[in-house]
């Protein structure tokens, strides 16, 4: 059976689009997966039969200026060594990178081997810029005219459409009477979301159940009616069925997830001083497209929140118009089929 290696981590941006390919892949390859010895990553994977995880030490690429810096070429070394000893043993026929800190050494390691890389940015990370000039291919999500770049939009989880409204519900104790906002910040949590809706509460509880994922350590304790907190949800696709509008970040899964729903949403992307800017490109990139409505970070407020939400809800019907025009959203069997011509 030949092989396959995936790689990618740091963030479950990195993470979770590789596992999505994962039924298109293990029934006719042995698929392994390369990543960092304590990042999210291993949880993920080790959790999905049929994939074999492999773990190498790994640097975090450094965009400041810092002293921290002059370690990171000697670090990268001893990662790209580790990845090497991996790949001999493996001896994979394609190797496929979602990017992140953790791919840049496998991707630097595969000589002899094709390297298919996956953006799901509107512009590339570091990881996958430095990792391009060794690609035989660069697949991307956004048709952002790359040069030498294929489109064919994100790699989504099947379970995505399958959600279970009524589970999701009986989680939050919520009665289906009234509709539902779904808050999310991502796998990391959002501070400046999360104090924007509790301090929106009153007017949102009104007219909304509220279902607000925080982020791990970020619960706030509040017990109101209609509203209800959890930290992260591995039953995902449940919450999106449930929800009638979402707020979000800007992380391109995210937003490409709920695209493909046609879910009317309102993303507050991560501003470009905390960040490369990438969130604030991929939400523009849909608003301009009349797929989401946007509220910059800098402008988030109760009041500004409250406005935007219920703008959207009762946009709902245009939104998700503009959601089912949209060509190369789901990405996912095209992947797999370039990957399969690799492998083959």
């Amino acid at each position: 059976m030949k092989k396959i290696i995936l790689t990618g981590g740091g963030t479950a941006g990195h993470v979770t689009p590789n596992l999505a390919l994962l039924p298109y892949l293990t029934p006719r390859f042995e698929v392994h997966y390369i990543g960092s010895e304590g990042g999210m990553e291993k949880r993920l994977v080790t959790a999905c039969r049929d994939v074999i995880y492999h773990e190498i030490p790994c640097v975090k690429l450094v965009r400041s200026l810092t002293p921290k810096n002059l370690l990171i070429p000697f670090r990268l070394a001893k990662s790209v060594r580790a990845a090497k000893r991996l790949l001999a043993e493996i001896q994979p026929s394609v190797v496929f990178s979602k990017g992140g800190y953790v791919a840049l050494p496998v991707c630097l390691a595969a000589k002899n081997i094709p390297v298919v890389l996956h953006e799901s940015d509107l512009t590339p990370g570091l990881a996958n810029r430095l990792a391009a000039k060794r690609c035989a291919r660069f697949l991307t999500a956004f048709d952002s005219g790359l040069r030498n770049a294929t489109c064919t939009g994100a790699p989504l989880r099947r379970e995505l459409y399958r959600g279970n409204k009524a589970a999701a519900l009986k989680i939050c104790g919520f009665s289906g009477q009234k509709p539902v906002l779904l808050v999310t910040g991502g796998s990391l949590g959002a501070r400046a979301i999360n104090e924007a809706v509790t301090g929106a509460l009153a007017e949102l509880t009104a007219r909304f159940d509220v279902a607000h994922l925080t982020g791990r350590g970020n619960l706030s304790g509040i017990k109101r009616s209609g509203y209800y907190e959890q930290e992260f949800a591995d039953n995902m696709p449940d919450f999106f069925a449930a929800a009638d509008v979402v707020l979000s970040r800007g992380g391109a899964n995210t937003l490409f997830e709920l695209v493909a729903l046609g879910l009317p949403s309102v993303a507050v992307p991560l501003p470009k001083g905390n960040s490369r800017g990438d969130q604030v490109d991929n939400s523009a990139y849909f608003a301009s497209r009349g797929a989401i409505t946007v509220l910059p970070q800098e402008q988030l407020s109760p009041s500004a929140l409250t406005a935007a939400i219920t703008e959207a809800y009762g946009r709902r019907s245009e939104l998700k118009a503009a959601c089912s025009g949209l060509p190369h959203v789901d990405g996912t069997a095209e992947i797999a089929k370039i990957l399969t011509r690799y492998a083959e």
